[in-house]
């Protein structure tokens, strides 16, 4: 399959030259587009992104010094290469024009087959740096594919490996002692929570990629789907000896789907539970923002978030993408899941400024239910 020709487009005010470089161009091979000033070439760049910009300096109302720092300005263009093509020869002119960012500088009157070769030169060397920039890129995605493959293996196989092991000591032993019996019988049954969590976790970033995150707004029942889950992470910690300091705002009435507002709330504690250190404590405080909306508040005296990690730490898996070094377990998904079910509800989640420790904020904005 032949490879589709490359589009240059060409900005200059004299009607003849640039009639000239074009036909040159077009039976070279090249695909072109002209423009007779400034201003229409910028708009050209931006509408067509060519594969090149050929640009003469001296033009009335935007020259292409100007024309060139405004393309290299412009996220949607800074990358497209550029050959300033003119009559000013002076060695100050090419400085200008490189300290621009211009891949070249040819003067007129040129040759036509160093305007070719040039240009033939221009583009070799732009597509030589996209390869080695599509390497490093598909290098870098396949490590952190192989890091995400083996963690979350890893992650999910932990609980499954307990779980198993304590069925199998259950069935194989005889426990005279019904209190050694249960011991084994919680043990998995705590791990099955745990991996549960971890496929629910899973699945929700399932659907959040197919767009299918549930926002329906339901009466959020406090002691069932706040209260109770914060206890039971309590009690999976209970070995740190935490104090909690939990303070309920009265009058609180939660619109929000149900499920998935105690699943971004129960992640927000259990990384304060997972990451505040021994004899010290955990705080969380819910509070109305209006009907139907809420303000939660989760702090802890651990290591706390760097301030240029503060939104890195939203990434998804950016805890597990740490590699087997990392000092906690986890998928690294907990504060990602938050602020989507945050934001579907109108909210955000933040993490606060702190001289110490860690302080997140979830906001669920006020908002009438849509079921009972």
């Amino acid at each position: 399959m032949l490879a589709s020709p490359k589009t240059i487009l060409i900005i200059d005010d004299e009607p003849n030259l640039l009639m000239g470089v074009r036909v040159l161009l077009e039976r070279a091979g090249y695909h072109t587009l002209t423009a007779t000033d400034g201003m229409a070439g910028l708009r050209a760049a931006r509408e067509a992104s060519p594969d090149l910009i050929v640009c003469d300096v001296m033009m009335p109302i935007l020259d292409g010094f100007a024309v060139r720092e405004r393309l290299a300005g412009d996220s949607q263009t800074s990358e497209i290469p550029f050959l300033f093509l003119t009559a000013r020869i002076g060695q100050a002119d090419k400085l200008r024009g490189l300290q621009t960012g211009a891949d070249d500088y040819i003067t007129k009157p040129f040759d036509h087959r160093e305007l070719l070769a040039r240009i033939s030169a221009v583009l070799k060397r732009y597509d030589r740096g996209q390869e080695i920039v599509r390497r490093e890129v598909d290098r870098q995605i396949s490590c952190f594919q192989q890091e995400i493959s083996h963690n979350i293996s890893h992650e999910l196989r932990t609980p499954m490996t307990q779980i198993l092991l304590s069925l199998e000591m259950v069935l194989r032993d005889r426990y005279d002692d019904p209190a050694e019996l249960k011991q084994f019988i919680e043990i998995a049954l705590s791990q099955s929570q745990h991996l549960n969590s971890l496929i629910d976790d899973l699945v929700f970033l399932s659907n959040a990629d197919r767009g299918a995150v549930n926002t329906l707004r339901q009466k959020v029942d406090v002691e069932m789907d706040f209260l109770m889950p914060i206890r039971a992470c309590q009690e999976r910690y209970a070995e740190k000896n935490l104090r909690l300091h939990l303070d309920v705002g009265s009058g609180l009435s939660i619109h929000a789907p149900r499920r998935e507002f105690k699943q971004a709330a129960l992640h927000l504690v259990e990384n304060a539970f997972k990451f505040a250190p021994p004899l010290t404590g955990v705080w969380i405080d819910l509070q109305r923002n209006g009907e139907g909306g809420c303000t939660l508040l989760v702090a802890d005296y651990g290591m706390g978030i760097p301030f240029d990690l503060r939104e890195k730490v939203f990434d998804r898996y950016f805890q597990v993408s740490q590699g087997d070094t990392r000092a906690y377990n986890g998928l690294g998904v907990g504060l990602t899941i938050a602020r989507i079910v945050a934001r579907g509800l109108g909210g955000d989640v933040v993490v606060l400024p702190s001289s110490q420790g860690c302080r997140v904020s979830m906001t669920v904005s006020p908002g009438a239910a849509d079921l009972a």
